[in-house]
C-alpha cells in the first residue's frame, strides 16, 4: 500500500525550541534560586561567628580590665611611703638628716 502526502496537507514538523528555551530559564532561575540560598546560609553562619569571636573579646576585655584595675591597687600599695618607710627599717636604714635632703626646684 502506498500512501502519497501532499506537501499542503503536511503537518508542520513540531519545534522544540521552545522547551529548551524553557528548560534553560528553568535552570537559569534555580541556579538563582540556589546561590541566593547559598549566600543567605553562609552570611548566617558567618554572622554566628562574628558574633562568637565578639563574645570572647568582650569576656576577654572584662578579664583585661580586672587585671588592671588589680595591678593599680598593687602598684599604689608598693609606692605608698608607709611601705616603704616599714621596708627602709626593716633593712636597718634611717631617714636623711634634713640638711641632707635637696630640694629640686
Amino acid at each position: 500500500m502506498n500512501v502519497s502526502v501532499r506537501a499542503a496537507n503536511r503537518r508542520p514538523a513540531q519545534q522544540r525550541t521552545g522547551a529548551v528555551i524553557n528548560l534553560r530559564q528553568g535552570l537559569i532561575v534555580l541556579s538563582l534560586v540556589t546561590g541566593c540560598a547559598l549566600f543567605y546560609l553562609y552570611t548566617g553562619v558567618k554572622g554566628l561567628s562574628i558574633s562568637y569571636q565578639l563574645s570572647q573579646a568582650r569576656q576577654s576585655q572584662v578579664e583585661l580590665m580586672e587585671m588592671g584595675r588589680r595591678l593599680r591597687v598593687e602598684l599604689n600599695n608598693l609606692r605608698s611611703p608607709e611601705r616603704l618607710e616599714r621596708a627602709g627599717a626593716r633593712l636597718g636604714l634611717a631617714p636623711a638628716p634634713p640638711e641632707r635632703v635637696r630640694v629640686l626646684p
